[in-house]
């Protein structure tokens, strides 16, 4: 059953890619054309690759707190030297 976080990361996703649809309307037709040809033969894919980004987001902002923290850290640190 789909969580409500879950909803809006797959919502935030979609979002994100009409955000980018419009800022750059333009494909590269080679890409596209392999695209549809990997979809035909993998229909299921689209679900898959939604929900690896999905989790590839949500890793990228645990690293990106944690790097934060680790900063705030280290800067805590430095002032307490001085």
């Amino acid at each position: 059953m789909l969580s409500s976080d879950d909803r809006r990361a797959i919502e935030g996703l979609f979002d994100r890619l009409a955000d980018v649809e419009r800022q750059n309307p333009h494909r590269d037709a080679d890409a596209e054309w392999l695209i549809e040809q990997s979809i035909r033969r993998q229909p299921n894919a689209p679900y898959y690759l939604a929900q690896t980004v999905v989790v590839q987001q949500a890793a990228l902002e645990e690293a990106e707190r944690r790097i934060r923290d680790l900063e705030s850290q280290s800067r805590r640190l430095d002032d307490g030297r001085r």
